[in-house]
C-alpha cells in the first residue's frame, strides 16, 4: 500500500485508522471493515486501484443497527418514554442530525473522499457525513457480529451528542411527532391558531398557539406563521412529554 494519495496522506494508513478508532473510542480488529466504512462511492470512482468496496452496503446495515439500538434504549428508559421515543426517532432519521453528530465527533478528516467531496458543503456534506457515521456503526457491529460494542458506542457517543442537539437546537420536525402523540392520546390532531403581532413589513412577527384536545398547551412567536408553528409545536412536545 502506498503512503499517499495524490500527494496527500493515505486514509488507509495505520496512523489514520488508529487515530479514528481512538477518537471514537472503538475497538475494531478488522481494519478492512473500517476502510470500507470511510470510503465513499465518489472516492472509489476516482481511486478504483485503492478502494475495492465503498461504504454503501455498510451504511445500509449501520442504519438498521442504529435504529434498533436507539429503539431498545428508549424502550428501557423511564418514566414516560412515549414522547421522548417519538422525538428522538424522528431526529435520528434526519441526515442533518446525523451529520451534526458526525461533525461533533470530527470524523471527516479521516474519511476517504473524492476531490469534490473534500470541499463540499451543505446538504452534500451532510449526506456523506451521515452515511459514513452509519457505515462506521455497521463496521463496529460486523467486526464481532455482536451488538455489545455497537451498543456501547451508541450510549457513549451517539446518545450523548443527540441529547445535546435536542437541548440546544430546534427539533427539526416537531409537527409530525406532536401529531402522532395527539392522535394516539385524544384521537384527533392538534389545532393551531395565529395572530399577527407586528405590522412592520420588513419585520413581521406572528404568534402561534397550539391546542391539544381543545386545551391550549403552548404558544410561540416567529417571523412567519410556519416558524411560529414549529416553535410552538416544539414547546408543546416538551411540555407533554416531561
Amino acid at each position: 500500500m502506498v503512503d499517499s494519495v495524490q500527494g496527500e496522506k493515505n486514509p488507509y494508513s495505520l496512523e489514520n485508522m488508529n487515530a479514528l478508532k481512538l477518537k471514537l473510542g472503538i475497538t475494531i480488529e478488522n481494519d478492512d471493515l473500517l476502510k470500507i466504512a470511510i470510503s465513499t462511492r465518489a472516492a472509489r470512482n476516482e481511486h478504483p486501484d485503492l478502494i475495492k468496496e465503498d461504504n454503501e452496503r455498510l451504511e445500509f446495515l449501520g442504519d438498521s443497527v442504529l435504529k434498533f439500538l436507539l429503539s431498545e434504549n428508549l424502550y428501557k428508559s423511564k418514566p414516560n418514554p412515549e414522547g421522548k421515543m417519538t422525538i428522538m426517532r424522528t431526529e435520528i432519521e434526519n441526515n442533518e442530525t446525523l451529520a451534526s453528530i458526525a461533525t461533533e465527533l470530527d470524523i471527516k478528516p479521516h474519511l476517504f473522499l473524492s476531490e469534490g467531496e473534500k470541499n463540499c458543503t451543505g446538504k452534500g456534506e451532510q449526506t456523506l457525513l451521515a452515511n459514513a457515521l452509519e457505515a462506521i456503526i455497521g463496521a463496529i457491529y460486523l467486526d464481532k457480529e455482536d451488538l455489545t460494542e455497537s451498543r456501547r458506542f451508541l450510549e457513549k457517543k451517539i446518545l450523548q451528542e443527540l441529547l445535546q442537539i435536542l437541548l440546544t437546537e430546534d427539533v427539526r420536525n416537531p409537527i409530525t411527532p406532536l401529531q402522532e402523540i395527539s392522535q394516539r392520546r385524544y384521537g384527533k390532531l392538534p389545532r393551531y391558531s395565529y395572530k399577527k403581532m407586528s405590522e412592520t413589513p420588513n419585520k413581521p412577527m406572528y404568534l402561534a398557539e397550539v391546542y391539544l384536545n381543545d386545551k391550549k398547551i403552548a404558544e410561540a412567536q416567529g417571523s412567519s406563521k410556519k416558524y411560529a408553528k414549529r416553535k410552538a409545536a416544539k414547546k408543546a412536545l416538551f411540555i407533554i412529554t416531561n
